[in-house]
């Protein structure tokens, strides 16, 4: 399998296995505004169910038991409509399990942003922060899981499938077997 950033003439240094070998995630995604990376993170975890953006008209998100997660960039901008959309949400009494935060570039994270994604901290039960993947910049959604990811985006995306309760580990699949038994 290529992977695309070689094909592109990128360096995958540091970079460890693609997404297309994870396990599907059975969650439920919802970005905090348009162009949040909801589409592309769905992609990566193998789940189907990309609700689009939130609106504050939204009354009731019903996600059928599975776990909600907000996807964010991670601008000052984005930061502000994230707490608009994790008050509507959380005020409506839908759990939010996670919030990610999506880099949208290889810089620092801008301070507003930062104090403003900690005034939610409290409402969701946990804040991931997804790294900036040059190679996504390049990929079609469908390609989305064929691209390396440096070892940190691998990490982030395993602490989001331990939020949702998919672990991608051999004692999970001994779980699964006790489970059938």
């Amino acid at each position: 399998m290529a992977v695309l950033g070689r094909r592109l003439g990128r360096e995958t240094n540091g970079q460890s296995s693609t997404a297309e070998e994870a396990p599907t995630t059975d969650c439920v995604l919802l970005g905090c505004h348009g162009g949040a990376g909801t589409s592309t993170l769905a992609a990566l975890l193998g789940t189907q169910w990309d609700l689009g953006s939130y609106e504050s008209e939204t009354l009731r998100i019903e996600t059928f038991g599975r776990p909600l997660l907000l996807v964010t960039r991670d601008s000052a901008p984005a930061s502000a409509r994230a707490v608009e959309a994790v008050t509507g949400v959380s005020g409506s009494g839908t759990t939010v399990a996670g919030l990610v935060v999506v880099a949208d570039g290889s810089g620092p994270e801008p301070r507003e942003a930062t104090v403003r994604l900690r005034l939610v901290e409290d409402r969701v039960e946990r804040v991931v922060r997804f790294p900036f993947v040059a190679g996504l910049r390049y990929a079609d959604i469908a390609d989305a899981g064929r691209v390396g990811l440096p070892k940190k985006a691998e990490r982030a995306l395993a602490e989001i499938r331990r939020l949702c309760g998919t672990v991608d580990s051999p004692e999970s699949d001994t779980k699964e077997q006790e489970k059938r038994i």
